[in-house]
């Protein structure tokens, strides 16, 4: 099972690689490209309504934190995974 060690260096990795500069893209199309990957990988390995399930509980925690509600973090969408095994809705 991946160690949050290992979570952190993923994204440490991914936040790297999207802002390299060995690539002549726009940022607003560097975004695009995560979101396609993310949401290629979600919805091939975690089936595609729990893919747009995670995707909106995300949405809703970016709204919290924009909001400044110091209670938002990312790692609950990630908890209810490591909770339940699957996020449940």
């Amino acid at each position: 099972m991946m160690s949050e060690n290992d979570l952190e260096t993923m994204y440490n990795k991914l936040t790297e690689l999207s802002q390299s500069k060995d690539f002549e893209v726009t940022d607003e199309n560097r975004t695009v490209a995560l979101f396609r990957v993310g949401i290629e990988y979600g919805a091939a390995n975690l089936g595609f309504p729990t893919m747009v399930f995670l995707i909106s509980k995300m949405l809703t925690t970016s709204l919290g934190i924009m909001s400044s509600d110091e209670t938002e973090t990312f790692e609950d969408a990630l908890n209810e995974f490591k909770e339940y095994g699957q996020i449940r809705h």
